[in-house]
């Protein structure tokens, strides 16, 4: 996988708003570093909230001649930065992600970020790798997601949609912080106020009236194509993964005893469970 400017960009903004004052993380997936002492300058350029150790971290990166991803994440300021990956590169841990690795690796370590750049698409068994994110990630930590969306052919097994992580916050309790679109060079349009709510829109074959499918055709113009879905959310509870069901189906078993109707609202009404920053209307 490639370290690249949007997941650079995205993990300083999740640094930002991590409440532990020493944060770690974890990479699922490891990471070839693809950001350059260019990329770096122009950060620096760019009125980043950076406090002055940051600024002076990443200063001192420019006269690298080769960094690596977890020198960028040093810099920062996470204190301790690691990955897993079933090829061990990078030294990561070489757990397959197919797998529970509580389970099977006896792996039970919590970080206060973890991403999943570029990585989840090439895991078969999505129920696994979710339930590892959630129980990688600490009570009020930060997960983030920067996957395929449109485009992205024979690229892995899976490109997403957004009520994926509509349906996968509501049936967790995550707040999502943000969903955006973007590519890998750091070009990326944050959806916000209504446009957030449009994200959930069903684009209908022989239907040409869907906001959502317009606002795909801007970012296209705006990015390019091969655009991929940011999805960050925050863990707000220690309790245990549940599977989501899809939130427009909710109704159809209401008078069913299932688990599902601990899940309220998700697609069906996404904005339950988004955080304020979304719900404003000043972009």
């Amino acid at each position: 996988m490639t370290f690249n400017p949007i997941a650079a960009l995205n993990i300083l903004e999740c640094k930002n708003i991590i409440l532990e004052e020493k944060p770690n993380a974890l990479d699922l997936g490891s990471q070839t570093a693809s950001i350059d002492n260019t990329f770096i300058k122009n950060l620096l350029t760019q009125n980043k909230p950076l406090n002055n150790l940051q600024k002076k971290k990443l200063e001192n990166l420019i006269h690298t001649d080769k960094f690596s991803t977890k020198d960028y994440f040093e810099s920062i300021g996470f204190i301790k930065y690691k990955s897993i990956d079933i090829n061990g590169a990078y030294g990561s841990y070489p757990f397959d992600l197919n797998k529970n690795i509580s389970k099977n690796y006896n792996f039970n370590e919590q970080y206060d970020l973890v991403i999943n750049n570029g990585t989840g698409e090439h895991v078969f068994n999505q129920y696994s790798l979710y339930l590892n994110f959630h129980n990688l990630t600490k009570t009020n930590g930060i997960m983030l997601n920067i996957l395929p969306f449109i485009d992205w052919i024979n690229h892995g097994f899976y490109n997403f949609n957004p009520i994926f992580f509509a349906d996968l916050a509501a049936s967790n309790n995550y707040e999502i912080i943000k969903i955006s679109l973007a590519n890998r060079n750091g070009a990326e349009l944050k959806l916000e106020g209504d446009n957030f709510e449009i994200l959930f829109e069903q684009i209908k074959p022989n239907k040409n009236n869907s906001k959502f499918e317009k606002m795909i055709e801007i970012a296209k113009d705006k990015i390019g194509k091969n655009i991929l879905l940011v999805v960050s959310t925050r863990k707000l509870t220690n309790d245990s993964f549940k599977i989501p069901l899809q939130g427009k189906y909710l109704e159809d078993i209401s008078n069913l005893k299932t688990d599902y109707i601990k899940q309220e609202g998700g697609s069906a009404n996404a904005s339950n469970q988004i955080s304020d920053n979304i719900k404003r209307k000043d972009y």
